[in-house]
């Protein structure tokens, strides 16, 4: 499979935890203003580790008017063990928005990140690190940022979440 970026490729097959890590990280790193996800349950060996925490912070620090929405359909794992990314949004509620699914999308095994207009993670099957990204994804990031768009309208904050402040 083709993992190496070269200047002139924009499409990349992954197949593994590593090469998923590699795409995640370098599509949040591309994104300048808006970063959409939709995930089962943040997979703790992608997103829960200190690296995306920081690029995701990074990123919802870059400027006033970036959107970070996540959307997430189980949180229970989140709320037992804890998450980097959970904290983030504790710390950061206004710029790191974290939703729970309560409308499927069309396709409710995938997950994916798309970041402004051409930079898309995609996974047919969230649970497993096998998907595709693709940096020149103008037409399938509409689509998806669209579906992304009608699903946050309708979820819900997790009261999990949030900090109690005493």
């Amino acid at each position: 499979m083709n993992h190496q970026p070269d200047a002139n490729d924009s499409f990349y097959l992954f197949d593994s935890v590593a090469h998923c890590l590699e795409h995640t990280l370098r599509v949040i790193a591309k994104a300048r203003r808006k970063l959409y996800i939709i995930s089962h349950q943040l997979d703790p060996l992608i997103y829960d580790r200190d690296d995306t925490a920081l690029a995701l912070s990074q990123f919802a620090r870059r400027a006033r008017n970036c959107e970070l929405h996540i959307l997430v359909r189980d949180t229970a794992d989140m709320l037992e063990r804890g998450h980097r990314i959970a904290r983030l949004h504790q710390r950061l509620p206004s710029k790191v928005q974290l939703r729970k699914l309560v409308i499927e999308p069309n396709n409710p095994q995938m997950g994916f990140i798309c970041a402004d207009r051409d930079f898309l993670l995609y996974k047919n099957d969230d649970t497993q690190p096998t998907g595709f990204a693709n940096y020149q994804a103008a037409q399938e990031v509409k689509t998806l940022a669209d579906e992304h768009q009608r699903i946050w309208q309708h979820a819900l904050a997790e009261p999990g979440l949030r900090l109690l402040h005493l």
